[in-house]
């Protein structure tokens, strides 16, 4: 049985970073993976780095303009909205309890999340840096 969680990577843009996390994605047994453009899993260096784990995860195509819609859709379907970002009220990974299903939302990289998108969520998530 698959962990009921979605990663989001709508706003990842490096192939190294996507294949990497389609690696971990796989390895964590994960329902989804949700990428910027599914034609990312045919590049060479995207299959090197990701060994064939997009054989064995999901992936799903949103972009950038559908992700508001796709992300509330995912709310309805009762999943929680969480995402990767430093904010006065973020919870530190290492204390946070994950609810059984929930989307994880990347933001990009060096930039984080947009605010629109930090507004929409019910909670953030601070990754620490040691």
């Amino acid at each position: 049985k698959r962990q009921s969680v979605i990663l989001v990577a709508t706003f990842i843009d490096k192939i190294p970073n996507l294949a990497g996390m389609t690696r971990t994605s796989e390895i964590f047994n994960i329902e989804a993976l949700v990428v910027p453009n599914k034609k990312v899993a045919s590049d060479t260096l995207f299959q090197q780095i990701a060994v064939t784990a997009e054989k064995w995860i999901p992936l799903i195509e949103v972009k950038e303009e559908d992700l508001s819609t796709y992300l509330l859709e995912k709310r309805e379907e009762g999943y929680t909205l969480l995402g990767v970002e430093q904010t006065a009220q973020s919870v530190s990974l290492s204390d946070y309890v994950f609810p059984e299903k929930s989307v994880l939302l990347m933001g990009r990289e060096k930039e984080g999340l947009p605010t629109e998108y930090i507004n929409l969520l019910d909670k953030c998530i601070e990754i620490p840096q040691l």
